[in-house]
């Protein structure tokens, strides 16, 4: 299945581990490109400005305008705090 989208869409970013309570952040109507491919699948997330994220973040949820979301596992992360940045995740698909 293709995860691809570019256009306005809600991020929350998060950390959750083990043993701790969750740390969310809702990051609403951000401006993003997402492409994916393999499998299993990863999702690549592209931002023009910077999120707000919690530390240690390890997990990614991306609401689309359809109402349909995409999840995961963070893989690989650049996020610059003051330019833009990406976030590769898995997919369970």
């Amino acid at each position: 299945m293709s995860y691809d989208f570019q256009g306005t869409a809600s991020v929350i970013t998060a950390s959750r581990h083990l043993g701790t309570p969750s740390d969310e952040r809702l990051n609403e109507s951000v401006e993003i490109r997402m492409t994916s491919s393999g499998k299993p699948t990863i999702a690549r997330l592209n931002f023009d400005t910077p999120l707000d994220w919690p530390g240690h973040p390890n997990f990614v949820t991306v609401n689309l305008p359809d109402g349909s979301s995409v999840s995961g596992v963070i893989v690989e992360i650049e996020r610059p705090v003051d330019a833009p940045g990406w976030v590769a995740f898995t997919v369970d698909d």
